[in-house]
C-alpha cells in the first residue's frame, strides 16, 4: 500500500524511463500508448503494468505538438441541443473510447464561427482527426489542404464541385428510399395533400430531403406536395403550421416533418386548435428519438447511435492508412426503416 502511495506522488515519467522499467524500447511503449500493433503481448502487458502503477497521463497537447497522434478527435456540431446530434455523438465517443482515445467536442451555430473552429482543429494539431455533424453546406466552398488532419463528413456530402472535399469521408443516410417509403404509406393510408416541413435550410440533409420528397410526389398521379419552409424547430413548427392552417382554404391531408422535434411541434398546434389526429390530418416525424413511439408518432427510424459508430471507424481507417485513395472505402450509406405508428393510422378513404 505504501508503495502504491509513493508511486502516485512522484514525479510523472517520461517514455524513455517507463521503457526501462518495462525493459522495452520508446517506440514500443508509445505505441502501446496509441493502442497501436507491433508490440508483443508479454511487453504490452508489462508496458500496461507499469503505466497504471504509476498513474501515467500522456500530455495529449504535447503530443499533437510534436507531430505524433495525440489520441484525440475533434467531434464539430451545430446545435447541443439536438437530440441526433446527441446520439451520433454518443456513438463516436463509444467507438473512440474502445480504441483508447478521447473525444474533443465543440459547438459553432453560425457559419463564420463553424468555419474557425474546423480550421483549428484540422491544422492546430492538438487532433488526430475531425468528424463534422452535419455541417452547413456553406463550409465546402472553403478548401482542405494536402496537410489538414483527415475529416469526415456525418449527415453530409461535398458537392461534386467542391473538388478538395472529394477525399474526406463521408456517412450518410439513403434519404431518397426513406422518403419513397413514407410517401407510399400515406398515399396507401388515403392521404392525397402533402405538405413537408423543412428543416434547416443550409444543410445537407435538408436539401436532399426537399428533393427527394418532390420526386416521390411526382410518382404518384393524384397526389400533391409542397414544401413549408422556416420550421426548424418545434417553436418554429407551432407557429408555421398554425398560420398555415388559419390562411389557406385547402389544408394538407398530412404534414411531414423534417425531423421528430418539427413533428412534435406540429402535434401540438394540431391539438390546440382542436384537429383531430390522424383522421383529419396525419403526421409523421424523422429520426426516431425515443419520444416517437410514446407519442404514437410514425417516423422514419434514423440508426444515430450506429451512425456514430460507423463515422468513427471509417476515420480511424484513414489515420492508419488502410482507406487508400479507395472512394468506396471513404463512404457508407446507412438504410432506415419506416416505423408507422398512430398518427397516420386512419383508415383508407
Amino acid at each position: 500500500m505504501a508503495a502504491n502511495r509513493d508511486a502516485a506522488h512522484q514525479k510523472p515519467l517520461n517514455l524513455v524511463e517507463i521503457a526501462k522499467l518495462a525493459g522495452s524500447s520508446k517506440s514500443a511503449v508509445s505505441r502501446v500508448i496509441q493502442n497501436q500493433s507491433g508490440v508483443a503481448p508479454e511487453v504490452r502487458a508489462r508496458i500496461q503494468h507499469i503505466i497504471r502503477v504509476h498513474h501515467y497521463r500522456p500530455s495529449l497537447f504535447g503530443r499533437g505538438l510534436k507531430g505524433s497522434r495525440t489520441g484525440l478527435i475533434g467531434v464539430l456540431g451545430r446545435f447541443m441541443e439536438s437530440g441526433f446530434t446527441a446520439e451520433v455523438i454518443r456513438g463516436i465517443d463509444d467507438e473512440v473510447k474502445k480504441r483508447g482515445g478521447h473525444t474533443l467536442v465543440s459547438f459553432a451555430p453560425g457559419i463564420e464561427e463553424y468555419i474557425a473552429f474546423w480550421r483549428s482543429f484540422v491544422s492546430g494539431g492538438q487532433v488526430d482527426g475531425v468528424i463534422l455533424i452535419a455541417p452547413p453546406v456553406d463550409l465546402f466552398n472553403q478548401s482542405v489542404g494536402p496537410s489538414d488532419r483527415p475529416t469526415i463528413l456525418c449527415a453530409a456530402e461535398p458537392p461534386k464541385k467542391a473538388t478538395s472535399w472529394q477525399r474526406a469521408g463521408a456517412v450518410t443516410v439513403d434519404n431518397r428510399s426513406a422518403m419513397d417509403r413514407l410517401v407510399h404509406h400515406l398515399v396507401i393510408k388515403g392521404y392525397k395533400r402533402l405538405a413537408h416541413l423543412a428543416g434547416q435550410p443550409d444543410i445537407f440533409d435538408t436539401q436532399e430531403r426537399v428533393r427527394c420528397f418532390e420526386d416521390a410526389i411526382r410518382k404518384h398521379p393524384g397526389i400533391t406536395g409542397h414544401v413549408l419552409q422556416g420550421a426548424w424547430t418545434s417553436e418554429l413548427a407551432r407557429e408555421v403550421v398554425h398560420e398555415h392552417l388559419e390562411t389557406h382554404g385547402t389544408w394538407p391531408d398530412a404534414f411531414l416533418a423534417f425531423n421528430d422535434a418539427i413533428a412534435l411541434g406540429t402535434l401540438q398546434t394540431l391539438q390546440a386548435m382542436k384537429i383531430a389526429v390522424p383522421d383529419r390530418i396525419g403526421v409523421t416525424g424523422w429520426d426516431d428519438i425515443p419520444f416517437s413511439d410514446y407519442a404514437g408518432l410514425t417516423t422514419i427510424h434514423l440508426p444515430m447511435h450506429e451512425m456514430g459508430i460507423k463515422t468513427a471507424e471509417i476515420l480511424y481507417r484513414l489515420l492508419e492508412g488502410k482507406a487508400g485513395d479507395l472512394h468506396a472505402a471513404r463512404r457508407a450509406k446507412l438504410e432506415m426503416p419506416l416505423k408507422a405508428r398512430r398518427t397516420t393510422a386512419r383508415e383508407h378513404s
